[in-house]
């Protein structure tokens, strides 16, 4: 640290740029301090790196590499803790002088892998990033005069380097940070943080080798509050599984958990508006993560490629074949190279399960409230009225879905009572309790012709011109913008994290840039660049310059197909129409 402190005392009084001088890496004890890439306007911020010897956190316990997800995200949330109470007891170093302040990953609700943990087998040690906003001296404007006492000549407003400042920031207190965080840490807390991850993908196998899509353990608070990931405990009611559909899972701790085992197949949820129908869909696909402990969901476990499909006006669709949906239509268009650039939300609809199918999805979940109702379903009144239909609704295609590509369905209905006849499940959801109602007839509806979809190629090099000239950008908001189009990822991705729109960005940039891919078919290209973030991390594709946050955050394959497959950008063709280029 005493080479840090005389870096810190020559930058005093010095302009702001002057704060990549502090580039390098510091040692107090046995903890070591890294400080690079200095950002920002007016007011500076690096990016820092503590590096903890896994002895001083763990003890003898090893922390297998199968648990470093969990271990990871334990360790982020204990240290965001440690952070803002540094943050609040830090004092002003001087008048006139803006603090620093310690910013780390705000992790969420999921247990996602980040790059924000960086685990070092060969030297033992675990390194945990934060952003570290720097502090800046605002001396008044002199008009080119000295001003009285150690304050420097200035000849305009421009903010300088206060060393007293700094040093407070950087040779103490954040120190002082790593050794609370050090005291601090709970064994115990981190133990059950593993030991729950280990039983969530235990569930996850059990489900899979058992054919169930979808487990809800009996307890979990299903509400969220607001918009938000966060559980609403308030009057919240713990979900209790039917007994008719209640499973016992083995744990790899020994116990057992016991909930609802949705099927594999098509379920239906019903019940009348504000009994918690829509809560029950949701949860099921939030289940695709795993939770961490305290948010209600820890035993919410769904299959990982469950997609929601929902109406999407206005949507870019590109050479899609929906003709599982649209036949003998009086107009000039081919269903299986269906192209527009405004969907309407029963084409936008179609489309989303033709992309399901192509990304590998095996559980689709439907709304009613989020869905075209003449995509959904068609009775017998309208079949009467119009016996020759150019459409052929979900309900007559949930069955061979099922059947051809193994995939499942969920929908909640509250309407219409049509997709009872094609139910292998339906659960009843009064006053936010579950139950397996049977009184329905299950009908033998006609087999929908076999559904091969059509091969389709992509062309980058639009999307690759943005990303080489740097228009990518992401929004807090949840908005991903390529070029000049938004892409609002509240439909696709919900709550987003900062890190996972970081991963989006870097993600495009890396596919279309380095990796440039030789295979015609989006999914082989995109199943490749994932293959390898898996052997190598994902700081494998991270970009600097185009990241905002301290860290990423991991998002599923299917969610980046769903970004791709919606960006204009982005072209795709028919085999027949390239031969013909």
């Amino acid at each position: 640290m005493q080479k840090l402190c005389e870096l810190i005392d020559s930058l005093d009084g010095k302009p702001l740029t002057k704060y990549t001088a502090l580039y390098g890496h510091y040692t107090r004890g046995d903890i070591v301090y890294s400080i690079a890439n200095v950002f920002g306007g007016q007011v500076k911020s690096c990016s820092a790196e503590l590096i903890f010897p896994m002895s001083r956190l763990f003890g003898d316990y090893p922390v297998a590499p199968r648990d470093r997800i969990a271990a990871s995200a334990y360790l982020l949330r204990e240290f965001s803790v440690c952070a803002a109470l540094a943050n609040n007891t830090m004092e002003q170093s001087e008048s006139k002088v803006e603090k620093g302040m310690f910013l780390p990953y705000r992790y969420g609700q999921r247990v996602l892998e980040t790059s924000a943990v960086r685990w070092d087998d060969a030297a033992e040690t675990v390194s945990v990033s934060l952003t570290v906003r720097l502090p800046l001296n605002k001396p008044q404007y002199s008009g080119g005069k000295s001003l009285a006492g150690p304050t420097v000549t200035l000849a305009s407003k421009n903010h300088v380097i206060s060393a007293r400042a700094v040093r407070l920031l950087l040779t103490k207190n954040l120190p002082q940070l790593a050794e609370t965080f050090l005291g601090q840490f709970d064994m115990d807390g981190f133990l059950e943080a593993v030991l729950l991850y280990r039983d969530q993908c235990a569930i996850r196998a059990w489900l899979a080798k058992n054919g169930y899509v979808s487990f809800i353990g009996n307890g979990a608070i299903l509400p969220r509050r607001g918009k938000t990931d966060f559980k609403e405990p308030k009057n919240a009611v713990p979900f209790q599984s039917p007994p008719s559909m209640e499973v016992e899972i083995p744990l790899p701790s020994g116990s057992a958990v016991r909930g609802i085992g949705i099927p594999c197949g098509v379920t239906v949820i019903t019940g009348d508006a504000y009994h918690g129908k829509s809560t029950l869909l949701d949860a099921v696909y939030s289940g695709i993560y795993n939770h961490i402990p305290g948010d209600g969901r820890e035993y919410v476990i769904t299959d990982d490629t469950a997609m929601t499909i929902r109406a999407e006006d206005c949507r870019s669709v590109r050479c899609t074949d929906i003709s599982f949906f649209l036949k003998n239509l009086p107009v000039a268009v081919d269903p299986r190279t269906f192209t527009t650039d405004n969907a309407s939300g029963s084409t936008s609809q179609a489309a989303a399960v033709a992309e399901a199918v192509e990304s590998g999805c095996r559980l689709m979940l439907f709304d009613e409230d989020r869905s075209a109702n003449n995509f959904m379903y068609k009775d017998a009144a309208m079949r009467a009225v119009i016996p020759e239909a150019a459409t052929r609704p979900f309900t007559d295609n949930a069955r061979m879905l099922y059947r051809t590509f193994g995939i499942s369905s969920v929908l909640v209905v509250g309407a219409s009572g049509e997709a009872f006849g094609i139910a292998d499940h339906v659960i009843l959801v009064n006053r936010f309790a579950a139950s397996e109602y049977t009184g329905y007839i299950r009908q033998d509806v006609p087999d929908s012709p076999e559904y091969h979809p059509a091969v389709r190629t992509f062309d980058l090099r639009r999307l690759r011109e943005f990303c080489m000239d740097r228009r990518l950008t992401v929004q807090d908001t949840g908005t991903v913008t390529v070029g000049r189009e938004p892409v609002n990822l509240a439909d696709i991705l919900p709550h987003a994290t900062r890190g996972q729109l970081d991963f989006i960005v870097s993600f495009l940039y890396f596919l279309t840039v380095m990796e440039r891919p030789n295979t015609r078919i989006l999914r082989d290209a995109v199943t490749g660049l994932y293959r390898k973030i898996a052997r190598n991390g994902i700081n494998m594709i991270r970009q600097d310059g185009l990241c905002g946050a301290s860290a990423m955050e991991f998002v599923r394959m299917q969610d980046m197909l769903a970004i791709l497959y919606r960006l204009r950008c982005v072209e795709f063709r028919s085999p027949a129409s390239e031969k013909n280029r």
